[in-house]
């Protein structure tokens, strides 16, 4: 049983949210919850339901780094009982990239507050910092795209296969298989291969994803428009050459990574001299991830990279910048990319509040907002006064170019360096706050050397010769094994604890020498010490574009082993939120070129009828397009198709007379059990009669009779359909149960000595007048006179096939 409940982002009357959350539901109460999904808001409320299932959802599963499928994690693991306890999996880059918007979206979140704000607050208000988040996201369990993982424990019948779903980078098609079900979750796909990403697994791969018993698809669709990138560049040019500025908001790490690749190649093509940047607080390391991450991306981003000799994301033209005072700096006409589409986060709101007064500058959207934003409401005003659409000689539609007449007030949010009083209150508590946690460390570790404190000194002798240390580095580990514990670590000043400590061998407080690793062979060697330098990657700074850039193949220096992230967080500021209000009036020129990267509707009507979905079931998108697409669709002849509002459930279960049953131990043991070919299942024969039971009347009260019943997969539990198995064993005729390759069974039959040649799809041809032919359903006829060849044949095609008696 397979029920589907969308609890953001389902088909609705109005214009839809660009949330994601929805919940899969399968026999044995197993939960599956597919992407934690946010509004660009941050509104509460969306997340009431979330809370409300938390202690029932078994899995989690992320599809796309973008704060619409997962902008909410991060909040609910640090707000919601036992939320983070849930495992949870993604590929690579959706974990990298992921932790990249959700820095950059938290920074100025209406629910984040400085160290000294937080203080009047309760402790489930605490501020979510830096730390926390990677943290949370170190948690997460990475995939490979085809990598099917097996679960255990309750979920010891799932599957799950995680392929690519274009769109983002690392964006993922799920494929769950529970028992019958065979699921495709692909919300938010693209067919078209773009410069940084490959085309959809529902393209290029189809046979991987075929018919499932439900494939869940996003309704959400692209707008298909040819020569996007002439209407983009002329867009900007037309903005620079009147002397304005512009300004494109766009995500931190997904659909920005194809805008920075494009504007910079057209840049060094066309050798323009407009200063180009990309302004966002996470800007720095997003790239620094994309450049390790190009075996995620196309053919043509590797080939780049092999011929230039430098990763495709070093860029020369564009300029990563980081605060406010980078893009204040420069002065005249500019192109800004900044993180943020919606308005709502990010340096995008308030850079647009600084931009948008001056009728010469142009606001480019490249992706569509929630209807509830600031970015959703502009674009609304833009599409009502700019119904009417214009054709040029190729009949390709296009928009016609205006501004809007837009005042109102903003609340912007914005990250202040600590100063004075506040800085030192801050460090003051920051310190207390260490000093803490290493009196908990350290009575931790006391208590942990008292319950493993060993008989004998000979005994303790040897335990420390055989407890392998990494390389020495954890110093805390050295103290516990040697019996010294440091209570307390102010100003220089150390107390030690070796009362009851039988051997001190090291007398010199508090320096603790490195234990040198070993095995049975002497030393341990670190291969990587003796590496050449010319083997070693590298990474320099140019100086003339602050962009940081990879050199391969430098002799003669050595690589820097210092960790990205810790270089990041040694470096960070203290500082605190601050809400602003400013007035804005919008005379700028308003735009909209759709760079979603989403497969459009004509793709979609010829890609999902190939992969046939028993059932289909469509959101995220209004209910109006999402009717549309499914009459379509039913056109080309997929028939059951839902579309769910949120949170109503949909029981998508595959068709068939199939139950759990509970079998006594006398009845298995009588039955005939029996091996599949391919060692998957263990199957028997049963005859029996369906007794149906009222839930309020125990009599029985209809009857329904079964001629066999294929228990496959056969699990102890009850029906969850309140029907009851009265199964008596009896004798019937025989079941073939299995699939046959008609290859493996060409290369069976020449082994047998009989001469077998495809004759057509889906025909072999044996010794010239017997004809084995596979059907569409899978079953296998064999035509041909009969005689000893027949027989022959014929043992031979069933000796493929589990026969069940």
């Amino acid at each position: 049983m397979f029920t589907f409940t969308p609890l953001l982002g389902a088909s609705s009357s109005v214009a839809a949210t660009l949330a994601s959350q929805s919940l899969l539901s399968f026999d044995q109460n197993v939960r599956v919850l597919i992407d934690v999904g946010w509004n660009d808001k941050f509104d509460l409320k969306l997340l009431a339901e979330l809370e409300r299932i938390t202690p029932s959802i078994d899995l989690i599963l992320l599809t796309h780094a973008t704060i619409s499928h997962l902008g909410a994690y991060v909040y609910a693991c640090r707000r919601f009982p036992g939320f983070d306890a849930i495992p949870v999996y993604a590929t690579l880059p959706v974990i990298n990239m992921g932790r990249m918007v959700t820095i950059d979206a938290y920074s100025t979140a209406w629910f984040t507050f400085s160290a000294t704000e937080a203080s009047s607050r309760s402790p489930q208000e605490e501020p979510i910092q830096l730390s926390d988040i990677d943290a949370i996201f170190d948690k997460i369990h990475a995939l490979k795209y085809s990598q099917q993982l097996t679960l255990t424990a309750k979920l010891s019948s799932l599957r799950l296969t995680a392929h690519n779903a274009g769109h983002t980078l690392g964006g993922t098609l799920w494929r769950l298989q529970y028992g019958q079900e065979d699921i495709v979750y692909a919300v938010d796909w693209n067919h078209a291969v773009e410069r940084h990403l490959n085309s959809s697994a529902l393209l290029t791969a189809p046979e991987q994803l075929s018919r499932p018993t439900a494939l869940i698809c996003g309704a959400r669709t692209g707008s298909g428009i040819r020569r996007r990138e002439d209407l983009l560049l002329s867009a900007i040019l037309r903005g620079v050459e009147r002397g304005g500025s512009v300004f494109m908001p766009t995500s931190t790490s997904a659909r920005a990574l194809e805008l920075c690749h494009l504007l910079d190649s057209i840049w060094v093509e066309r050798k323009y001299t407009v200063p180009l940047m990309y302004f966002s607080r996470a800007g720095a390391r997003t790239m620094a991830y994309a450049r390790s991450m190009l075996e995620w991306m196309s053919p043509a981003i590797v080939r780049e990279w092999e011929e230039k000799g430098t990763s495709p994301f070093v860029f020369k033209s564009l300029k990563i910048a980081t605060s406010e005072d980078e893009v204040r700096g420069i002065t005249g006409p500019k192109v800004i990319l900044a993180s943020g589409q919606g308005l709502e986060w990010g340096v995008s709101r308030e850079l647009f509040a600084s931009l948008s007064d001056d009728p010469n500058n142009i606001a480019i959207f490249t992706q569509r907002a929630d209807c509830e934003t600031f970015a959703g409401e502009i674009l609304t005003l833009w599409q009502a006064a700019t119904e009417a659409m214009v054709a040029d000689d190729d009949g390709v539609s296009g928009p016609k170019y205006g501004g809007i007449n837009l005042q109102r007030q903003l609340e912007i949010r914005k990250s202040v360096p600590l100063q004075g009083e506040e800085l030192e209150t801050y460090l003051a508590e920051e310190k207390a706050r260490k000093n803490l946690v290493d009196r908990q460390t350290a009575m931790d570790l006391k208590n942990r050397t008292i319950l493993d404190q060993p008989e004998s000194e000979s005994e303790s002798s040897e335990s420390e010769e055989d407890i392998d240390d990494d390389y020495g580095e954890d110093m805390e580990a050295e103290k516990s094994d040697l019996g010294i514990l440091a209570l307390t670590q102010d100003n220089d000043l150390y107390d030690f604890e070796v009362r009851g400590v039988k051997s001190i061998k090291h007398k010199m407080f508090p320096y603790v020498p490195r234990r040198i690793r070993r095995d049975p062979y002497g030393e341990i060697i670190r291969v990587e010490d003796y590496v050449r330098a010319e083997e070693r990657d590298e990474t320099v700074t140019n100086d003339s574009n602050d962009n940081v850039q990879e050199a391969y193949g430098t002799i003669g220096k050595k690589r820097k082993w210092t960790d990205e992230r810790e270089e990041e967080k040694r470096t960070v500021i203290p500082s605190k939120t601050v809400l602003e209000h400013v007035d804005i009036v919008i005379r700028c020129e308003v735009t909209y070129i759709e760079y979603e990267g989403l497969a459009d509707s004509r793709s979609m009507q010829m890609i999902i009828p190939q992969i046939q979905p028993r059932k289909l079931i469509l959101i995220a998108d209004t209910i109006e397009h999402a009717d549309n697409l499914a009459t379509s669709l039913r056109d080309a002849g997929i028939q059951d198709i839902y579309v769910p509002t949120s949170g109503k459930s949909v029981n998508a279960s595959m068709d068939a007379n199939a139950y759990v049953v509970t079998l006594s131990d006398d009845l298995a043991h009588q039955l005939i059990w029996q091996d599949t070919v391919s060692g998957e299942y263990t199957v028997a024969q049963l005859k029996g009669r369906l007794l149906m039971k009222n839930s309020s009347n125990e009599s029985s009260q209809t009857s329904e009779h079964i001629e066999t019943s294929d228990l496959k997969d056969v699990t102890l539990g009850h029906l969850a359909t309140r029907k009851d198995l009265a199964i008596a064993s009896a004798q019937t005729k025989p079941v073939f149960v299995g699939d046959i390759r008609l290859a493996e069974l060409r290369r069976r039959l020449m082994t047998e000595g009989v001469h077998a040649e495809f004759k057509g799809e889906g025909v072999l041809l044996c010794d010239g007048h017997i004809l084995v032919r596979k059907l569409e359903n899978g079953k296998v006829l064999i035509h041909g006179g009969v005689g000893v060849k027949f027989y022959e044949i014929r043992k031979i095609v069933d000796s493929f096939l589990a026969r069940i008696v």
